[in-house]
């Protein structure tokens, strides 16, 4: 359970970076609020739930859909581009460990 701890540590810590461009400051505000307000449902997903995986894949799957439209209309935040990687690499292994997960309960 370490890992879902520092996958929600890492996306709440990405979501509160303060804007870096004043022309992208309206964009950069908006994206951060969404991704707190994911954070924070992440967070009591994880505490309500006993760690649901299933629910913490899809509040990861709507984080990075969120980013991934964030970085289409401002492709020069490469802050965000990277930080859209690694929660592409976090989103893969939460669905990795889901299906360790169904296939261990089938068994």
């Amino acid at each position: 359970m370490k890992v879902w701890a520092c996958l929600l540590a890492g996306l709440i810590a990405g979501s509160t970076t303060p804007c870096a461009v004043a022309g992208d400051e309206h964009d950069r505000g908006t994206y951060n609020n969404k991704m707190a307000l994911l954070g924070f449902l992440l967070e009591s997903a994880q505490q309500r739930a006993g760690r649901d995986v299933q629910t913490l894949c899809l509040l990861m799957s709507i984080s990075n859909d969120v980013t991934e439209q964030y970085v289409e209309t401002n492709p020069e935040d490469v802050q965000i581009q990277q930080r859209l990687m690694a929660m592409r690499q976090d989103l893969r292994a939460c669905l990795a460990n889901q299906a360790d997960a169904h296939a261990w309960a089938d068994s």
